[in-house]
């Protein structure tokens, strides 16, 4: 006997050792992990499962359910009809058709069942709660026949128990819903929002069309869109998605957006790879709290506020035309309210807004004004959080803002990088409206390293590009105004036109750059009566800038005010101070050197952060094979015993 457990334990730490391996190194072996590609630890990897892209499915063995104004009848398992309602309970597929008077769809089964339905040519309308309800299923499937027309609407004031369970659109689910096929779905809602989705809601495929009295979509955890044509119409967001990290996906398709508020609106991310997007907004374009990036597609902003905004935006590719009253791209570290339902305005980016009725202004604290250990290091650890910039590396951007005042292009309360693309910036000539504005006042500089620039606007708070830019520069600064729709030419010492642009509205500065710019040559600027040569003596070249101005407010300034003495001067020296040491015995630093110390620190950190990980990842596989070596080391014991 003793032998034998002798060879069980040989067995043992042989089975021990293969499971450690194989545990350490799965991958690398070649061995998949199998995941049900619809679940929710799948869905982050990917944005569109082979599910949701397959309208085909055979619905020859599916349930099929006949409505018939009140009544409903069901041939097949799986579903029944009850009290003008028809409620679907098990996994498995079904076919819908005809029209439901006062009554909805109700999909309750387990929360692992995946549900097809085929939509063909039903009208659900319900007068107190939503026409299509998902109150439990893993996924559920709703597939638009070929060439059918579909309807759901709901009424304008929902049943107590519809309105205590958090029902809150016409089509509503507490789960996955997908959208596909090739037939169509109108959604009209008079209570809150159109469709309301918990988690995901994917659309891929279909053509749909929404409006409601908030919000058209509203859902938690994302919105995905592909190979559909959307239109939404909305007294507050087009579409909103409310979850911290919950994002909006575009690769394909359409979406027209009329909204009363933001037509989109995340907490989290946007994406745009593709696909063809126009909006008319009374307030922002497209929102992010944390990132916007556009790398493909075509995107009309006809009417809005602010065009995008969002703590980061990077447009490396798409076709983007911006016509907004206030600043076109806007990162500013800020964030607005999600509660989906307020008036715009009265946050960081929206419109002015006056308080409601029964709102009191906040109260101001004792310390206010007063820094403190505590508060500069929330300060630090703030701005350390909220990093905020503009990357512009591809794509054609085209913004024009004729009524705005106060407003910038581009405007962000960091860096502005632009290394491809081609730009033109057009804003009426007001004292407050800037072409191009960076935080200069709190080390952001407008650097240039590729692309095709034209940019026009005020001269009165005009930013410079910074002389670490690697492509070549002119910033040209006009006494008078230049009248809207006078062309600018910027031609080479050979005659050729190297850029030349109409702004639609009128200037008085304009900035310039082109890859075929090189510093010591000669160029010939032309614009109406003006016609002057200028020689590119520096990789920024300015003309008829004001020195005190450099740099826009109070250049990179500390205490400069608008223009005003007091700021760094363009050899990132501040006045007063002899030399350096000077400058450092003060407690101060140029703002170039202060970000050179930041960026360090901030690589300091990541790597910081990346060591932990790693230990982290080490000491968790360490764990697991530990904890199988113990595991097999109590069953020698006992068999020992």
């Amino acid at each position: 006997m003793r032998k034998n457990i002798d060879k069980i334990c040989v067995a043992c730490t042989i089975a021990a050792l293969l499971i450690t391996v194989l545990f350490m190194n799965g991958e690398s072996l070649g061995i998949e992990a199998i995941v049900d590609e619809d679940a929710e630890m799948y869905s982050s990897s990917i944005h569109f499962s082979t599910n949701d892209l397959n309208p085909d499915w055979d619905t020859s063995d599916a349930t099929k359910i006949a409505l018939n104004g009140d009544e409903a009848t069901v041939s097949g398992g799986g579903a029944y009809a009850y009290e003008g309602d028809v409620i679907i309970g098990q996994a498995g597929d079904y076919v819908l058709s005809g029209q439901l008077s006062d009554g909805s769809i109700i999909v309750d089964s387990n929360n692992s069942s995946k549900i097809w339905i085929y939509l063909d040519g039903v009208d659900l309308n319900c007068s107190d709660s939503a026409a299509f309800r998902v109150e439990q299923a893993d996924k559920v499937f709703l597939t638009l026949a070929d060439g059918s027309e579909n309807r759901i609407a709901s009424g304008a004031d929902y049943s107590s128990d519809a309105v205590d369970d958090g029902v809150d659109g016409a089509l509503y689910s507490k789960d996955d819903v997908t959208i596909n096929g090739n037939g169509s779905l109108v959604v009209e809602a008079q209570y809150k929002h159109g469709i309301a989705a918990n988690d995901d809601l994917v659309l891929a495929g279909g053509s749909l069309e929404v409006t409601a009295p908030q919000d058209a979509i509203h859902a938690n955890d994302s919105v995905r869109i592909r190979e559909a044509e959307v239109s939404l119409s909305a007294e507050d967001d087009g579409l909103a998605v409310a979850k911290e990290d919950g994002y909006f996906y575009m690769e394909s398709g359409s979406v027209s957006i009329d909204s009363g508020d933001d037509a989109v609106h995340t907490a989290g991310d946007i994406e745009i790879v593709g696909g063809d997007i126009q909006i008319a907004a009374a307030d922002d374009g497209l929102h992010s709290d944390t990132a916007i990036a556009v790398s493909g597609g075509q995107i009309l902003l006809s009417e809005c506020y602010e065009g995008l905004e969002a703590l980061t935006i990077d447009v490396s590719g798409g076709d983007l035309e911006i016509h907004a009253t206030d600043d076109a791209l806007n990162a500013n570290g800020g964030s607005s309210d999600m509660g989906m339902g307020g008036p715009p305005g009265g946050g960081m980016g929206g419109p002015p807004g006056e308080m409601e009725d029964g709102e009191e202004s906040a109260q101001k604290p004792e310390n206010a004004g007063q820094e403190t250990p505590e508060s500069t290091a929330d300060a630090q650890e703030t701005d350390e959080e909220e990093e905020t910039w503009i990357h512009i590396s591809g794509g054609n951007l085209s913004i024009i803002n004729e009524s705005g005042r106060d407003a910038d292009g581009i405007d962000s309360n960091g860096d502005i990088q632009i290394s491809g693309g081609t730009i033109r910036v057009s804003l009426v000539n007001d004292g407050g409206n800037n072409a191009l504005d960076c935080g200069s006042e709190s080390g952001g500089i407008i650097e240039v390293n590729g692309g095709d620039l034209v940019a026009c606007g005020s001269s009165g708070m005009v930013e410079t590009i910074s002389d670490t830019s690697t492509q070549c520069s002119i910033l040209y600064v006009s006494e008078e105004e230049i009248a809207a729709g006078t062309e600018i030419t910027l031609k080479d010492a050979d005659g050729k036109t190297l850029l030349s642009y109409e702004p639609p509205c009128s200037f008085s500065a304009v900035h310039m750059s082109c890859p075929e710019l090189s510093e010591g040559e000669t160029y010939h600027l032309e614009a109406g009566e003006i016609s002057e040569d200028i020689t590119m003596d520096s990789v920024s070249k300015s003309v008829g800038v004001d020195e005190n101005r450099h740099g826009g407010m109070g250049g990179r300034g500390m205490g400069g005010g608008m223009h005003g003495p007091g700021g760094w001067n363009r050899d990132g020296n501040f006045p007063g101070a002899a030399t350096p040491s000077e400058i450092d015995k003060q407690g101060m630093m140029p703002p170039d050197l202060q970000q050179d110390a930041q960026e360090e620190e901030e690589d300091a950190a990541v790597d910081t952060r990346t060591d932990i990980r790693d230990l982290g990842k080490d000491t968790w596989m360490s764990l697991g094979a530990a904890g199988g070596a113990l595991l097999l080391g109590i069953l020698f014991a006992v068999l020992w015993m």
